[in-house]
């Protein structure tokens, strides 16, 4: 009964065989490339976290420029509602003027001027000029 254990178990292995060492080292190639492909995609994964990283700091550097954006937006466009608001009423006081201001007509007086005559003479008296 044991020589039939022994039988049971030896023949798988000896038909199966023990490792190799070429086998052994294959084995150890496989796992080191594996190793190697793991710390590439690793390598990947953390230049992608990094981008990933940077988009959403722009992101939210542009979500805070809309923000801003829209404040001023806001603000220009109550702006514009009182500066419409004091142009209906300043457009109300010059139609107001216009329809209850009497323009009064300017009379100018007449003025008289005065006659002045000038004499001249050709000749005149020692030491004074002609006309004096």
């Amino acid at each position: 009964m044991k020589a039939l254990l022994v039988m049971a178990v030896g023949v798988p292995l000896l038909l199966a065989g023990c490792a190799t060492r070429e086998s052994v080292e294959q084995a150890q190639l496989t796992a080191n490339s594996a190793e190697a492909h793991a710390a590439d995609a690793r390598g990947r994964a953390d230049d992608a976290r990094s981008r990933a990283d940077d988009a959403r700091a722009h992101a939210d550097s542009a979500g805070q420029i809309g923000s801003n954006a829209l404040s001023l937006a806001q603000n220009n466009a109550q702006r514009a509602d009182v500066l419409e608001g004091q142009l209906k009423t300043a457009n109300a006081k010059l139609a107001y003027l216009q329809r209850n201001v009497v323009y009064k007509k300017v009379k100018h007086k007449r003025v008289k001027h005065r006659v002045v005559h000038h004499t001249t003479t050709t000749q005149g008296a020692a030491g004074r000029p002609p006309g004096t």
